[in-house]
């Protein structure tokens, strides 16, 4: 068996890429994951663009499936094990930023993401216990009982075929664990739960732009106290009631045990992975550290698997800069 324990996410290569690198552009490569291998990570997971693999004919378009082969060919020759992570599936967008839900709520585009999983899980069907599938990247379901039903019919596409593939399926809303507890979890030993957390997202997010925080917000430091961000988020803002917060482990610590109590209850003996968790680059690098290292140890208490998102994009471990270093050793110490 592989092991799926301590991960990273190389995001940014095979979805949402840049227009100057393109799909499967040269910036990574083997000697990335070398590097990988080095650090002590165990596994890579990669977010794939579904739809750039599905040709007008209804076939899978080779050359861009070889792309990830050839990447899953070498990681697997390191050592290291894969999850292929459907960040976008054909039959809709659901990126929270297009509004597109078809996915959840016609039955026909459900079946056309469900019918190229299975040209998927044909062309990797001789593959190892070194490659699982990610069915979904962080849903946007309206409803959770819609999430339920696509899953199901991901599921059944993929057990046509293959019996034994583990598949990670996950919660709605991003993978949170607030909607952990409409999950529907199938009777199979193959199926393991996949979660996300970035909380407090006013610490893991400050200053990002699609968040709406202003880059000229105060830093705000893990563990600590949020400043008073009156002056810096409207009143509508979501994180605007944060100001004067403490930010502390046990509200993680909190969470985890939250999440474990209610998998205990549900779902006992199930394989539970952190699919993604990271802090934004401008965040102070003392905090990041500590953010990365705490949720580390709360995943890891509960033996869940763990990726970090990620790499090398704004959220990256390695970067050239000793806060990027603090938040690389953070997930080792």
């Amino acid at each position: 068996m592989s092991s799926f324990k301590r991960g990273i996410s190389v995001g940014h290569w095979l979805a949402k890429f840049d227009e100057k690198h393109g799909y499967g552009g040269d910036w990574f490569g083997e000697r990335d994951i070398q590097w990988i291998v080095g650090q002590g990570f165990d596994h890579i997971r990669y977010p794939v663009d579904g739809r750039l693999w599905l040709k007008q004919d209804g076939s899978l378009d080779e050359t861009k499936v070889a792309v990830f082969d050839r990447a899953l060919q070498v990681t697997k020759t390191h050592g290291m094990a894969v999850v292929l992570d459907m960040h976008f599936l054909p039959g809709g967008t659901y990126d929270k930023n297009t509004q597109d839900i078809r996915l959840f709520t016609d039955p026909g585009e459900r079946k056309k993401a469900a019918t190229f999983l299975a040209l998927v899980t044909t062309r990797f069907l001789h593959e190892g216990d070194a490659l699982r599938f990610e069915l979904i990247n962080e849903p946007m379901a309206p409803t959770n009982a819609q999430l339920n039903q696509l899953n199901s019919e991901l599921i059944a596409a993929v057990r046509m075929i293959d019996k034994n593939r583990v598949l990670y399926i996950t919660s709605n809303l991003s993978s949170s664990f607030n909607t952990l507890e409409d999950v529907a979890i199938p009777q199979d030993p193959n199926i393991a739960l996949l979660l996300h957390y970035d909380e407090p997202s006013v610490f893991t997010h400050q200053r990002t732009s699609w968040k709406n925080y202003p880059d000229e917000m105060p830093e705000i430091h893990f563990p600590g106290r949020v400043p008073d961000l009156s002056n810096y988020l409207p009143p509508d803002h979501y994180a605007y009631a944060t100001s004067n917060t403490e930010l502390t482990e046990q509200a993680i610590a909190d969470d985890f045990a939250m999440a474990q109590a209610w998998i205990d209850k549900h779902a006992p003996g199930k394989e539970v992975y952190l699919g993604a968790f990271g802090v934004y680059q401008k965040a102070p690098g003392r905090s990041r550290y500590n953010y990365l290292k705490a949720v580390r140890r709360h995943a890891e208490k509960y033996s869940w698997g763990w990726c970090v998102w990620d790499y090398k994009s704004s959220f990256g471990v390695r970067l050239e800069n000793n806060d990027l270093t603090l938040a690389l050793r953070g997930l080792f110490d």
